[in-house]
């Protein structure tokens, strides 16, 4: 297998991002990511992938002056993170690279996620590459480790992991508070997760000037926000609040930039349970 010659540097932003905020708590440095690439060759491409109008402006910049490219490849769907196209624009590149770049011996994947399996078995088994998974720690599909030739964490040792917060449950809504409009088994049908997921949204919505899904998907995941989901599972609460229309989405156009904003619809009759806003019966 060829241990020399230039290198392919991939990114998937969005895993590497929330995988060092949730275990680490602590912002990607692509200088550093960078780095890691150099330390197999000289780089003679790097690219990550995201949605970059969901993440701050800066990182655009820092990607850059890093000689990393900033992909970006904006959302299909808003309502759940893996329907994104940054997934399949990255397989597309690296399958690119593999056909039209000969130089290139080494690929290094900055991601966790399992659908690059097949990708790297076929990198290394019919294009005779070497394939490392630079992967956050805790955040990495073990088959995928297994698949590649070698793995080399984005986290250094002496990065301390982030304690996880034990989730607190809410104490479950009295029977006697209810309102004709909401039946006692809907609310009931409300986890404990999903009511303190409608409480960290209700404080974002009042403290913060306008919502999106990755925002909201970030402060669900952070460690200090109590609610121990999984990413996979803060797409599945999130998408079931906009079923349910406690949540609705608006394209806009915002400082030079089109979003798509979140809106929490206070006057649904479950949010007013939880939040204890619900009319007197009176």
């Amino acid at each position: 297998m060829a241990e020399s010659g230039e290198v392919a540097l991939f990114i998937d932003f969005e895993n590497v991002r929330y995988g060092l905020k949730n275990n680490y708590g602590r912002e990607p440095d692509p200088q550093l990511l960078m780095a890691k690439a150099r330390k197999y060759g000289p780089v003679a491409q790097a690219v990550a992938y995201a949605d970059f109008t969901e993440h701050p402006d800066f990182f655009r910049r820092k990607l850059e002056v890093a000689g990393i490219t900033p992909r970006d490849i904006p959302r299909r769907s808003p309502d759940v993170a893996h329907k994104s196209s940054s997934d399949m624009a990255m397989l597309m590149d690296i399958i690119d690279c593999l056909l039209d770049r000969p130089t290139v011996n080494t690929l290094i994947l900055m991601t966790g996620d399992s659908d690059f399996i097949r990708v790297v078995a076929r990198a290394r088994h019919r294009f005779n590459k070497r394939v490392i998974i630079a992967g956050v720690p805790g955040s990495v599909s073990n088959d995928l480790i297994a698949s590649a030739d070698g793995a080399d964490p984005v986290a250094e040792p002496d990065w301390a992991p982030v304690t996880p917060v034990e989730y607190s449950p809410v104490v479950p809504l009295l029977e006697s508070s209810l309102t004709p409009e909401v039946s006692t088994t809907e609310t009931s049908d409300l986890s404990d997760i999903e009511r303190h997921l409608i409480k960290l949204i209700d404080y974002l919505d009042r403290t913060r000037p306008y919502l999106t899904f990755l925002f909201v998907k970030t402060h669900a995941l952070s460690p200090t926000s109590q609610v121990n989901l999984s990413p996979m599972q803060v797409d599945l609460v999130m998408t079931n609040f906009k079923e349910r229309g406690i949540l609705r989405d608006e394209v806009r156009e915002m400082e030079g930039r089109t979003l798509r904003l979140l809106y929490f619809t206070r006057e649904h009759p479950l949010v007013q349970h939880v939040l204890g806003t619900a009319p007197s019966s009176s």
